[in-house]
């Protein structure tokens, strides 16, 4: 009898430890789990350098005069919103209850130091700040972590595709974007529009015309709203027909300041190359900022003069009427007068 409830109570116990471990090795079920303690320790002012690390590529960003550049891009800008985001996600990580801490669980979840979906290394004076390896996912918006100065493992929120390793995924992309107040004057092809009046006009236009309002404010925001793909470097290449453009715009700023933008479409490509006049580099643009441009022409922004606008009194001829009319007013007004006297 003895030895039967002595088999029962061990059968009981391996069964509870098959669990634990079960529970131990899947873990998701404690990913939601909340905790206080940040999971890395860094100062973002303190940062000046990022390094992240996948199967293939890498990618490292540094901090000079207070902005994120890419040196393996010329030092070209990188999107300062999409740095201080991941930044700042990194830095509200928290512990929650580890899902495991063995070496062979750092390799089932892919957060090893030899295998890992992501490696993140914050930099100070290259001086290495925090580490950290980013694995597989449990589930919708979670992944597998593992600070590098720990064994333990934990589910966290997070998106992997915000820590991507390739330069191109973190350039501004918004480089080309201008403020459209700040434009005074836009000359393409058979067209050219001039602010007057605080708005772009069509120039030489005909007794019967007038600007179409609508559609040059359009034209003006894709220009000034331009986005690009990626960067193709500083060098000219044959390929980019850049000798051959599909489009030339001009574009002066307030300031005087006139910016040329040539595009081109290399042969059998889906997309425009094109050079800025005050930048240095080539860029990749999609079709679908470009050809709306191209397709603009005078006949598209110029209607013909509505009643309205033909029948508007010059500006003197405007200023005489309204001086006219205040004098018909204060004679009215003097009579109005007069007659109550007498009524007195």
């Amino acid at each position: 009898m003895m030895k039967k409830s002595t088999f029962v109570l061990s059968s009981v116990l391996a069964a509870q430890l098959v669990l634990a471990t079960a529970i131990n090795l899947t873990g998701e079920e404690y990913g939601s789990f909340q905790a206080e303690e940040k999971l890395l320790s860094f100062n973002k002012q303190e940062l000046d350098g990022l390094r992240i690390e996948d199967d293939t590529d890498s990618v490292v960003l540094k901090k000079q005069g207070g902005k994120w550049l890419l040196p393996v891009s010329g030092d070209f800008p990188a999107s300062q919103r999409n740095v201080n985001r991941l930044l700042d996600k990194l830095a509200a990580l928290e512990k929650g209850w580890p899902v495991a801490k063995t070496r062979g669980a750092a390799q089932r979840f892919r957060v090893h130091e030899d295998q890992f979906e992501r490696k993140l290394v914050l930099l100070s004076d290259n001086d290495t700040q925090a580490t950290l390896f980013v694995g597989s996912s449990p589930g919708f918006r979670k992944v597998y972590v593992r600070s590098g100065d720990g064994d333990e493992i934990f589910a966290v929120d997070f998106n992997t595709w915000e820590a991507d390793a390739t330069a191109d995924d973190w350039i501004d992309k918004d480089i080309l974007m201008l403020d459209e107040s700040n434009v005074e004057r836009v000359e393409m092809p058979g067209l050219i529009l001039q602010r007057e009046d605080g708005k772009l006009q069509v120039t030489d236009l005909g007794e019967k015309e007038q600007t179409n309002g609508e559609e040059s404010r359009a034209l003006l925001g894709k220009l000034t709203g331009l986005r690009i793909q990626s960067l193709l470097g500083t060098e000219a290449k044959p390929e980019y027909r850049q000798d051959e453009p599909a489009l030339e715009v001009k574009m002066t700023r307030n300031s005087g300041e006139v910016l040329g933008y040539r595009f081109s479409r290399p042969e059998d490509a889906s997309f425009y190359v094109l050079k800025r006049s005050d930048l240095d580099y080539y860029f990749k643009v999609a079709e679908y900022m470009v050809d709306p441009v191209r397709e603009t022409t005078r006949e598209k922004l110029v209607q013909v003069r509505t009643e309205e606008a033909s029948s508007e009194p010059a500006g003197d001829e405007r200023n005489e009427m309204d001086d006219d009319a205040s004098a018909v007013e204060e004679q009215e007004s003097d009579a109005g007068g007069e007659r109550a006297e007498d009524e007195k």
